[in-house]
């Protein structure tokens, strides 16, 4: 997975829930759908922002902690 990937076992990478994402997006937008899969997309565009948000959090929290220095090896 990319850098912005999922943590091991956390199901798809932020990339993966972005282009989802984007591919739902284009769907809610042509205007001879049907509501019943309007709805059911939307749904899921919900469940992409809610899973992408998680993702980016936790990109942001990683990086917002400040790396301590290794101690030096004792002789």
């Amino acid at each position: 997975m990319s850098g912005a990937g999922a943590a091991e076992g956390q199901g798809p990478g932020l990339d993966a829930l972005l282009d989802r994402l984007e591919t739902v997006i284009g769907r809610l937008s042509d205007p001879t759908a049907p509501l019943e899969r309007l709805v059911a997309d939307y749904e899921e565009a919900g469940r992409l922002v809610e899973a992408a948000q998680v993702r980016l959090d936790a990109v942001t929290e990683r990086f917002a902690r400040p790396e301590r220095p290794e101690a030096p090896a004792p002789r």
